[in-house]
């Protein structure tokens, strides 16, 4: 019979071993046990007695309900697209998952009590193996569409994701080849997305953003087995949707009059795309040959601008906001106070800031002489069993 603490969660403590980048002996260390327990726990054979379970809580801050009720993910069937799956070492993949496996769960249980954006996204339905460039465009175009966006630079692409029943999160893996990760979710029926701030400037991160939109747009339909097998095809694609949202074709192609590198370093102020992106579009829209974009690429190579380029600084990185809106407004409406929030979201506190766009220190500021405190729709345990729920008040997440 399996003794210890009846509900533990192993897949919890993997999760919160990984993300901390924890061996299991670095783990039994702290916790004051054998090695060989961690591995028995984490794998389910067995679960942490009363005061190893309470060590693990505070070794990782989490409440002990959140270590007892069973994880909400959809990533068992699934895939999570990657930029450079190939360059980016295995465990940063993991820990990606991780954040979006968690930011997925905390937007799960604040829609208990917000209503999210209306998810307003077009999607393929065919076989994206027959997808052609002219395709791709036209669903680039259709989205530009459906959101409003005109001919124009998007002003704010992240915020702009949000509007429309995208979840968008962020945060520092510390990966430096790390850019992303999105998946459609099975347990609410909407994407989302996970940018790496590791080696993000504000013209990178928007192209991150447009680059997991394009897998967003193109690939609901796509299986695991069929990432794994067609990964470079799946790249290709989102990059030239994430190319065409940024850049459409007809608006683009009249600013790039003389397609030359002082060119584009005038036109990335306006279209907030960086110089490489600009080349890429060029050749794209067959506005250069191809002789034309090797003297590019050479000459932007010899300038030094391969890894950073010039006006890289002035962009400020867009940031993802519904989540931490979510957050305050439950809040500042009343609806739960600071540590009950954190209690019912029950990972550590850090990751639930940096998730949610929270200033750091957040949970710590008391404010619970200013909040009358009223009962969640169910318990904690009844969510992650659940994606039903009784009672309570629905208070609707307003656009901004």
């Amino acid at each position: 019979m399996r003794s210890g603490i009846q509900g533990f969660q192993s897949l919890r403590l993997q999760q919160l071993r990984a993300s901390a980048a924890m061996t299991q002996a670095e783990l039994a260390d702290l916790v004051q046990c054998a090695k060989g327990n961690i591995s028995k726990w984490e794998q389910g054979k067995s679960s942490p007695e009363i005061s190893s379970f309470q060590k693990i809580c505070k070794v990782f801050g989490v409440s002990e309900a959140w270590l007892l009720e069973a994880p909400i993910a959809s990533r068992k069937t699934q895939p999570s697209f990657f930029r450079a799956q190939n360059q980016t070492p295995k465990a940063s993949r993991e820990v990606a998952r991780i954040r979006l496996d968690w930011a997925e769960e905390i937007s799960y249980k604040l829609q208990e009590s917000l209503e999210f954006p209306f998810l307003n996204v077009p999607e393929h339905r065919g076989d994206f193996r027959a997808l052609t460039d002219y395709e791709i465009e036209g669903l680039a175009t259709e989205c530009r569409q459906l959101w409003k966006l005109g001919q124009t630079p998007v002003d704010n692409l992240i915020n702009t994701m949000e509007s429309n029943g995208i979840v968008v999160t962020r945060g520092s893996l510390g990966f430096a080849k790390m850019d992303g990760v999105s998946r459609w979710s099975q347990v609410d029926a909407r994407p989302y997305a996970f940018l790496c701030m590791d080696k993000a400037n504000g013209f990178r991160t928007r192209f991150d953003s447009a680059h997991e939109l394009g897998h967003i747009v193109l690939h609901k339909a796509v299986t695991d087995a069929d990432y794994q097998k067609h990964y470079h095809l799946l790249e290709r694609q989102a990059h030239r949707f994430a190319s065409a949202i940024l850049l459409p074709a007809a608006s683009f192609s009249r600013d790039v009059q003389y397609p030359t590198l002082e060119t584009f370093l005038v036109l990335k102020p306006k279209w907030k795309a960086s110089a490489a992106a600009m080349i890429r579009r060029c050749q794209d829209l067959e506005i250069i040959g191809e002789d034309t974009a090797l003297r590019l690429w050479k000459a932007r190579s010899a300038r030094g601008w391969v890894q950073r380029e010039p006006l890289d600084e002035t962009l400020v990185s867009e940031e993802p906001k519904l989540l931490e809106r979510s957050v305050k407004m439950l809040v500042e409406n009343k609806i739960l106070n600071k540590n009950t929030l954190r209690q019912v979201l029950g990972m550590p506190a850090g990751i639930i800031e940096e998730l949610c766009n929270l200033p750091k220190g957040y949970f710590e500021q008391d404010d619970t002489s200013n909040v009358i405190e009223l009962r969640l729709r169910s318990n904690a345990q009844q969510r992650s069993n659940s994606q039903h729920s009784n009672g309570g008040r629905v208070i609707p997440l307003e656009r901004k």
